[in-house]
């Protein structure tokens, strides 16, 4: 039994009660109070009357309380800064659970009749930004009362490895959880998904990238989009030919990047906390996972070919490096953009003259070779169905998403660079000008603030670590983020959207190869701050979208059952029109068409011959009346859906 003298009493009461940790621990008194009321009491803690009617005497009671038990335990083990515990851990119970309660009252509401009706309420980026620097005073006091304890702290490299694992199927059952329920629940439509969905089908049949449902033809995917990356998934889905193995496949390969992380975090010899916190940073990444559920896409090879590259480049191993830098250009067609981006980099700062040239003429032949190779198969299909001319709208590069750079259309991507060399002004003018949408018969412009929005969220969660570098020429690496807020056009700059998955790559190497050269103390907040920042944006913005679908499918299933069983009746062989968030679930076949373009032009399905449509009463009365005009009839009638049938169809 310990034994303490009076002396020890007093003595230890006295170093308990010095000015600065009484002032600690009447904060963390308090925030122990806030949490406990975040825990228990009812309602919304953003409603005025939340814990208004909660005694002031049993506040004052619980403060104290809370302030005895720490000044106890302070005394206990006065040769720990436990003050600063109670304080962090009762300031990171309270912003988790604001972040939770916040966002997940505003959480998307499906409804499977009526697509239109998905809503979202404003914008909530400055309260998470208050709750992000709030948050942050807490954290950085931890720190510098707790610096020798966390230096004293020996991780061994076994730990970090099993953590990565963690943290790694963490990330990649959340993200894959999420893309299955947008499909189950009808959530996932044809623009871009059904359309992959679609396609897929028509490989294994075929070998042939072909789909109907992506321009209302029968049309070769690589007219559009120039990715003979997904050649390498083809296997896995003649295995598993399911419209979830694509959704699958992408949570796995976002995933996968954690391990060049590391072993980039581990070759800049980074202490085993250092890359434990960069494993956590990748795996919670919220751009990351938001961009994956907006289903599945060529660019998440991006993330980890990118990487791979990266790292072999730093072993100096550079055939693995040649091999994931041509990985990365088959992705698809502007993917040779970051390979170029890379090689100047490789030239102007590490100064390796004959891989940057190499890596940069390559990339250059290849985006040439790219660009030509959709303008051939644009001309061909545009013959095939006797066009005059090519037409963006059918087929060939899609580069208008430029346009507000481009004077001359003749000019193509050149414009942009013309337009860069003559007119810089201009070019700093467009970082924050924001597309144009026309609402009724209202002409209005975008928040500016979008774009700023859109760098918070990238550039917060690596801890604006890509900025903090004495050699200027790394801020090449942060040089990707261009691309998508010198556009207008708006899904670019959006994390909900599949167009940041090789900037996010860029972010992260820039952020592992400047974290050696921080001093210490700022090594530790800048990351420590990321780490927070990251978390809770991913509590802020991603688990709601979790949680919002498992909600859904829980509450819906029989229904969503049902409908699959209407679907089910139409025969697998036959030609079919279904509405857009129907369309994944019947794309297993060689064609299949979008109703909101397929039907609102007579000739068009008089030429195409549908057989069957599948209609919601509601949502789509208005295309019955154009089919049955066109001698469509009656084939089956549910209480909220028709099948309607082609009268060439016996």
């Amino acid at each position: 039994m310990i034994r303490f003298t009076k002396k020890d009493v007093l003595t230890r009461l006295k170093a308990a009660f010095d000015r600065e940790k009484t002032f600690c621990r009447a904060i963390a008194a308090w925030c122990l109070y806030a949490m406990l009321n975040l825990l228990t009491a009812d309602g919304n803690f953003y409603d005025l009357s939340f814990a208004q009617d909660a005694s002031t005497g049993a506040m004052i009671l619980w403060i104290l309380l809370f302030f005895g038990i720490m000044t106890a335990v302070s005394m206990l083990v006065p040769a720990f800064e436990t003050d600063s515990w109670f304080l962090f851990g009762g300031a990171t119970v309270c912003v988790f659970r604001w972040l939770a309660a916040f966002e997940n009252d505003i959480s998307y509401k499906v409804n499977i009749t009526d697509q239109s009706t998905m809503t979202m309420n404003s914008d909530h980026t400055l309260f998470l930004l208050a709750v992000i620097v709030a948050y942050s005073f807490f954290l950085f006091y931890f720190l510098q009362k707790n610096d020798l304890l966390i230096d004293s702290l020996k991780i061994h490299s076994r730990v970090v490895w099993i953590v990565m694992t963690v943290l790694g199927l963490v990330g990649c059952a959340v993200i894959a959880v999420t893309t299955c329920l947008r499909y189950l629940t009808f959530t996932s439509p044809n623009f871009d998904f059904g359309l992959f969905v679609n396609m897929f089908h028509n490989m294994t049949e075929t070998g042939l990238p072909i789909i109907s449902c992506e321009r209302d033809v029968l049309l070769s995917h690589f007219a559009v989009h120039l990715s003979p990356i997904y050649y390498v998934l083809l296997p896995v889905y003649a295995i598993f030919p399911s419209p979830m193995t694509l959704q699958i496949a992408q949570a796995v390969l976002v995933a996968s990047g954690i391990v060049p992380m590391v072993l980039l975090a581990r070759h800049m010899k980074l202490s085993e906390r250092a890359q434990i916190v960069v494993a956590l940073i990748y795996a919670l990444y919220p751009a990351t996972a938001m961009g994956c559920f907006y289903d599945f896409h060529e660019n998440c090879f991006l993330l980890p070919l990118l990487l791979w590259m990266f790292y072999f480049f730093e072993r100096e191993k550079y055939v693995p490096m040649y091999v994931f830098a041509a990985l990365t250009l088959l992705v698809k067609e502007d993917a040779a953009v970051y390979v170029i981006l890379f090689a100047l980099y490789v030239i102007i700062s590490r100064r390796k003259y004959l891989h940057g040239i190499v890596l940069a003429a390559g990339a250059a032949a290849y985006f040439a070779g790219a660009l030509t190779f959709l303008n051939e198969t644009a001309a061909y299909w545009a013959e095939y169905y006797q066009n005059d001319t090519p037409k963006p709208s059918i087929a060939g590069p899609m580069i208008n998403r430029f346009d507000n750079l481009i004077f001359n259309p003749e000019d193509g991507l050149l414009g942009v660079i013309m337009t860069a060399l003559k007119n810089p002004g201009y070019l700093i003018e467009q970082l924050f000008s924001t597309q144009k949408v026309t609402l009724d018969s209202w002409f209005i412009e975008r928040s500016p603030w979008a774009k700023v929005v859109y760098l918070l969220h990238m550039l917060l969660p690596v801890g604006l670590i890509p900025f903090f570098t004495k050699k200027q020429s790394r801020w090449l690496l942060v040089a990707p983020i261009l691309l998508n807020v010198l556009t207008t056009y708006k899904y670019q700059y959006s994390i909900n959207f599949q167009y940041h998955f090789g900037i996010t790559a860029f972010l992260m190497y820039a952020m592992v190869l400047n974290l050696p050269d921080l001093q210490p103390v700022s090594r530790r907040r800048l990351l420590s701050f990321g780490a927070a920042a990251c978390c809770c944006m991913y509590v802020f913005i991603v688990l709601p979208k979790y949680g919002g679908y498992v909600e859904q499918w829980e509450q819906n299933k029989d229904y969503y059952g049902y409908v699959e069983d209407i679907l089910d009746t139409v025969p697998e062989d036959a030609t079919l029109c279904v509405p857009s968030s129907y369309l994944a679930h019947v794309a297993n076949r060689h064609e299949v068409y979008d109703l909101s373009y397929h039907a609102p032009d007579k000739s068009h399905i008089k030429e195409h011959d549908v057989e069957y449509v599948v209609l919601r009463r509601q949502a789509d009365n208005k295309y019955r009346k154009i089919f049955e005009s066109c001698g469509y009839t009656v084939w089956a009638e549910y209480d909220d859906h028709l099948i309607l049938k082609s009268p060439h169809v016996e």
